[in-house]
């Protein structure tokens, strides 16, 4: 009888111990690169290009600043909205992607066939994965339409409804050159960056095409498996304790 017990808890506990054993083993496995300039430290350790926490915004505002010379003339001025100012902060987001808009590929969604696609066919596997798009103030202010409103930008020709889209603004190219650091020669400026919640760059896509997006996501999905895993066994650790 006690045999047949055995036998009955094996056959239940066994599916549970292989799916376990199947996370643990799937969130270390695929070993990732890591992009940027690596430096080894005096413990011999191996440093990664990390990227620094640069603010975007969400709202340019209009500014009307008269000038006097000889006759009064008033001139509209663009501004960014201080007080809508976003760090992607790694509470929120431990691992996210960001992809830099590039006004000169904009037109028709050129480049974004890609992403287009999975947008409008299969957003479900987009649902939970956070994506910041970035555009240059320059491109946002030739619309009146987004003046003193949350900037949509391109989210409205691309008719996104994913909630985990987020729609930013930069002044200048410089927050896009600290995610472009060390990057191969084949990576184009309007390439998708992957970034782990250490704010290392682990990939980089080009949204043009339908592959490089769904390896896209998969990876995603690895580095925030691999994540959970690791505070699990963190959690552990301190229950221990």
């Amino acid at each position: 009888m006690k045999k047949s017990h055995l036998i009955l808890l094996s056959i239940i506990l066994f599916p549970s111990a292989f799916y376990l054993l199947l996370e643990a083993t799937q969130a270390n496995f695929k070993k990732m690169p890591f992009y940027g300039a690596k430096t080894v430290n005096a413990k011999g350790d191996t440093l990664y290009y990390r990227v620094p926490d640069v603010p975007f915004a969400h709202q340019v505002q209009l500014v009307e600043k008269k000038q006097t010379n000889g006759k009064e003339d008033s001139n509209a001025v663009f501004l960014l909205q201080t007080d809508t100012t976003l760090l992607i902060d790694t509470t929120s987001f431990p691992v996210y992607i960001i992809l830099f808009l590039d006004d000169n590929l904009r037109k028709e969604n050129y480049k974004l066939i890609g992403l287009y696609d999975y947008i409008q066919y299969k957003s479900e596997d987009l649902k939970k994965v956070p994506v910041f798009l970035v555009s240059t103030i320059e491109k946002i202010t030739e619309s009146k339409a987004v003046l003193n409103k949350k900037h949509r930008g391109t989210f409205d020709s691309l008719h996104i409804q994913i909630p985990t889209f987020y729609p930013l603004v930069a002044t200048t190219h410089t927050n896009r050159d600290a995610y472009f650091a060390g990057k191969p020669d084949y990576v184009l400026p309007y390439f998708a960056v992957l970034i782990d919640k250490n704010r290392h760059i682990r990939g980089y896509y080009d949204p043009n095409q339908n592959s490089e997006v769904k390896r896209m996501i998969q990876e995603y999905k690895h580095l925030k498996t691999k994540d959970a895993y690791a505070n699990t066994l963190q959690q552990n650790e301190l229950q221990k304790k």
